[in-house]
């Protein structure tokens, strides 16, 4: 999950803000009426992801005169002008959340008062002690692990999985060989199996699901595309084809390359035995093949640097808010490469000018045609899989366990549980 660092260039001066934080003054771009009441944004274009961008929980009200840039040692959120503040901090340890006494809720729809009066939040290192806490009814919730299928077995109306939004791929460094060579792309998504990736993350049934397309099947604009599957040709993965995957391989003439697989220690990307395949199944493509586990801070460096020298790797993206453009323009995007070459997310360093254009066009035609946009967004899902910068392998969702005495369960497909919507008996 991150941001696109074009996100607020939207806004009048904010440009500028991007470019010389220090001198950053918003003032012609954001309005204040204290008597109305109102705050006005003036924007350089039209925008209709605007308001998700307004909601993303990042963005945080800060003090008059505070500095730019200054890092909030809190919560991992500030409760800004909602129905709850915190009363109670106790860093990496707990939190407590009781009602905000100057709240008034102007609109059920977009901000509800909320149905507890306290939530607390306690941090548990132990997963088994999470879980029997809320069994003992001394907790009401607490998230599962990926691979815990006998709660699901025992508790199926109290264990909650979410929409499978993240996608977890392999990324292909097009401007580093082997993969400057579109057939050697096509190759290793015509090679892996995803259903074996699937069994090596251990997760449980429903949790995950395997794909061979860039947005998941959760999002508005998804249409079930795989062009990488052995069998019917129908928008779902079967199985893989080893036999084109050698051709094309063969074709792009990168065979005997040396390739380096790298993951980052502390996650389940760096698991020995998803690195062994992977490593496996470039041999079998005939290269040079090794695998590179290193610290999550050296890998993420190195995969946002300009013109890195990482050949492919491990990674998974989860958007900021469920629209296509926030799954493109961060990490898939020209600009995504080209605005800011010393700290970037594109990993596979790809550019398609083409898948630009009709992004632009999806983006403008979703404030007139929706229907349109939806299908220019299709478009560019095609365009960037058959370009193959990832190898697209999975559609991860998280699940959370509840007590027997909460009631009204809801949650958001981006942030996972409403708890302000729930009642406990």
């Amino acid at each position: 999950m991150g941001v696109d660092p074009g996100y607020y260039d939207e806004i009048l001066g904010g440009q500028a803000c991007r470019q010389h934080p220090r001198r950053c003054d918003l003032s012609a771009g954001i309005i204040v009426n204290d008597a109305m009441g109102t705050v006005t944004f003036r924007l350089n274009q039209a925008d209709p992801d605007f308001l998700y961008k307004l909601a993303l929980w990042f963005a945080v009200p800060a003090a008059p005169g505070a500095p730019p840039h200054r890092v909030v040692k809190g919560p991992p959120f500030l409760p800004g002008t909602g129905p709850y503040m915190i009363s109670q901090y106790q860093r990496n340890v707990s939190f407590t959340l009781v009602r905000n006494p100057y709240f008034r809720q102007w609109s059920y729809a977009a901000q509800p008062a909320g149905y507890p009066s306290v939530i607390r939040y306690k941090a548990v290192a132990s997963q088994a002690k999470q879980e029997s806490d809320v069994l003992a009814g001394r907790a009401d919730l607490a998230a599962i692990g990926s691979n815990d299928q006998s709660l699901a077995n025992r508790y199926p109306t109290r264990v909650h999985t979410a929409l499978k939004l993240w996608t977890t791929y392999l990324f292909l460094n097009t401007r580093q060989p082997p993969f400057t060579n579109l057939k050697a792309r096509q190759a290793i998504n015509y090679a892996i199996d995803r259903a074996r990736m699937l069994q090596l993350f251990h997760f449980a049934p429903g949790q995950a699901a395997v794909t061979c397309q860039i947005f998941p099947a959760g999002f508005p604009s998804h249409q079930k595309y795989c062009p990488y599957t052995a069998g019917a040709k129908d928008g779902s993965w079967h199985s893989p084809d080893k036999e084109k995957a050698l051709r094309l391989t063969k074709d792009s003439r990168a065979a005997n390359v040396p390739v380096t697989v790298w993951t980052f220690a502390g996650f389940s990307f760096a698991d020995k035995a998803v690195g062994s395949y992977l490593v496996g199944l470039l041999k079998e493509l005939g290269y040079r093949a090794s695998l590179r586990t290193v610290s999550a801070d050296r890998f993420f460096n190195a995969t946002s640097s300009f013109r890195s020298k990482i050949q492919m790797g491990l990674l998974a993206w989860a958007p900021d808010f469920p629209a296509a453009s926030s799954f493109f323009f961060p990490v898939l995007s020209c600009r995504s490469f080209y605005r800011d070459p010393t700290n970037t997310q594109s990993s596979a360093e790809f550019c398609d000018p083409h898948a630009d254009r009709l992004a632009a066009q999806a983006q403008a035609a979703q404030l007139t045609d929706p229907g349109a946009a939806r299908r220019l967004w299709a478009r560019v899902d095609r365009v960037v899989t058959d370009q193959a910068p990832w190898v697209p392998v999975l559609n991860e969702a998280s699940t959370v366990f509840v007590s027997s005495r909460v009631g009204n369960y809801q949650e958001s497909p981006e942030y996972g549980p409403l708890l302000d919507q729930m009642w406990v008996r």
